[in-house]
């Protein structure tokens, strides 16, 4: 019987915001984080949280396997609150808080 090595949880300390409309139209959650550089789209509530929670965990993971995200953390003036495992012993799962601003208009979230 294979055992599975639960992965290792990572607490994030940072500031994220989504900035979140409902398309009139088609009535779709959409999403931008813009400290990330990163879009969300749900055609639910609940879709439009996961998936945005599934763009910060494969950014942080690719961080994580270049190398990188100490430095991207530090660049951010953010910090890992747990311990990060080595490198090569499996891409740990992130928790990153994140806080929902609505908009009301979708150009909000493509003006800058």
């Amino acid at each position: 019987m294979a055992l599975f090595k639960k992965p290792v949880l990572v607490q994030i300390e940072g500031n994220l915001l989504w900035e979140v409309v409902r398309d009139p139209h088609g009535g779709r959650f959409i999403g931008v984080c813009r400290a990330l550089n990163l879009n969300a789209v749900g055609d639910t509530w609940a879709e439009f949280q996961e998936c945005a929670n599934e763009a910060i965990q494969v950014l942080f993971e690719d961080l994580f396997k270049e190398g990188e995200l100490e430095e991207f953390l530090s660049r951010k003036g953010w910090r890992a609150l747990t311990p990060l495992p080595p490198r090569g012993a499996g891409a740990p799962q992130f928790d990153v808080p994140f806080s929902l601003q609505r908009r009301d208009r979708f150009e909000e979230l493509v003006s800058a």
